[in-house]
């Protein structure tokens, strides 16, 4: 089992290396989307994705139980975004424990995985610290979460510009 985890700015191009990643394993892939239609922004986003992937994967959307959607039977995993996925738990739970029992479940069963995953997630900390108190604690939690996930990560891309580069 490999964690790789490719993370980067909005539109920095980090889910399409990480599908062209994906798109290398033979066999069976999913595809864990994790962002909900919100709003006609948010639509048109998740068609663009949808379009992307056409059916070079199975896509199960699961904005919340990622420990459940993590699934043996295929050969690489890949989940689109954690960021959408931290907001979700933000969304969800008020209560802080609660989040991190989530993120630390997902973090073992990511240890325990006997496939390939591959992660995208946002880079929070290139940014401006907001005004909004909910908004850093998401941003900190944001932060602290990728921390985590890169520990158990066998490799680490940031993705700038449609360019990765590999740090870990």
């Amino acid at each position: 089992m490999s964690v790789i985890l490719y993370i980067g700015g909005i539109k920095s191009g980090k889910s399409k290396k990480a599908e062209e990643r994906a798109l290398k394993y033979e066999g069976k892939r999913l595809y864990i989307a994790t962002a909900q239609i919100t709003d006609k922004e948010m639509e048109e986003r998740i068609k663009k994705h949808r379009e992307r992937r056409k059916d070079l994967f199975e896509t199960l959307e699961e904005p919340l139980k990622l420990v459940y959607a993590l699934k043996n039977e295929y050969d690489v995993v890949m989940i689109d975004c954690l960021t959408f996925w931290y907001n979700n738990l933000f969304f969800y739970y008020d209560d802080v424990e609660k989040r991190e029992r989530e993120l630390n479940s997902f973090i073992d069963a990511l240890k325990s995985f006997k496939k390939d995953t591959i992660l995208v997630t946002n880079e929070v900390g290139f940014s401006v610290i907001p005004e909004n108190p909910l908004a850093r604690q998401f941003i900190d939690f944001s932060g602290m979460a990728n921390q985590k996930i890169q520990e158990v990560s066998k490799e680490v891309y940031l993705v700038v510009s449609g360019l990765e580069v590999r740090l870990k």
